[in-house]
């Protein structure tokens, strides 16, 4: 139902480029848009396909009506680019879903977003963390890696071949960094030591064998993966009861 209310927001929204001035029309198009994508996990995956193409086929609707003004095309642009980062964000996870043959927006928030490197970290500052997707399926944990030349690539590892799975806090100090008129226009450079002389850093160590895999993200999301890791490694892991055999 909030799936089917979202997209008709967003289609009417775009259908008022046809009715409404150019302010009137980035007034309501944009935060319908905004909103469809703050809220794109609620979706199907082919309603985010469809969102961006609506503001270019509603302004070729109006092209074909005489009906251009430049004003109209700074609300087609913010919408088709908010549009087209909500379709960026979940591509890569629903790769990752079709490759082991799940699909819908169920199976697509299972997927977590964080980044990765491979050993283990002290201080975030001292390595080069790229973008991971991961989740637990089918007895295993499956997360991608980007490897220079390669690409990304999918990799698995069975749940019983986890030897330890832990989230690991590190603490590291810096210059307190005031915020400037230049972090109005541009990304702040050292945004996280905003207020806060010290940082405090989250890492989920997942170890098989000598070697260890380590992602990182806010901790909320980290105890998230962690907590399902462990949850599926006991059940895989917890015998089969047979028929007629009591509940312990």
């Amino acid at each position: 139902m909030i799936a089917l209310l979202l997209m008709a927001m967003i289609v009417v929204a775009a259908l008022t480029r046809l009715f409404l001035g150019p302010l009137p029309y980035f007034l309501t198009s944009v935060p319908a848009f905004v909103l469809f994508t703050v809220l794109r996990r609620k979706v199907p995956y082919i309603s985010l396909v469809i969102a961006p193409l609506l503001p270019i086929i509603v302004e070729s609707i109006a092209l074909m009506m005489a009906n251009f003004r430049g004003g109209f095309l700074v609300g087609d642009i913010v919408c088709l680019v908010t549009a087209l980062l909500g379709l960026g964000e979940e591509r890569p996870k629903e790769r990752m879903i079709k490759r082991l043959g799940l699909s819908g927006k169920g199976s697509r928030n299972m997927v977590l977003s964080l980044f990765y490197t491979f050993g283990r970290v002290e201080r975030i500052e001292k390595v080069n963390m790229s973008q991971s997707y991961a989740m637990v399926n089918g007895g295993s944990f499956h997360f991608s890696v980007n490897i220079p030349g390669s690409g990304q690539v999918n990799m698995e590892i069975p749940l019983e071949d986890i030897e330890e799975v832990a989230v690991h806090q590190s603490t590291s100090s810096g210059d307190l960094y005031y915020p400037s008129l230049r972090d109005m226009f541009l990304p702040a450079r050292n945004i996280k030591l905003v207020g806060k002389p010290k940082i405090q850093d989250y890492f989920l160590v997942v170890r098989v064998g000598e070697e260890a895999y380590t992602f990182y993200e806010e901790p909320r999301t980290v105890l998230e993966l962690q907590e399902k890791i462990e949850k599926e490694k006991e059940l895989s892991g917890r015998p089969k009861q047979s028929p007629g055999e009591p509940t312990a």
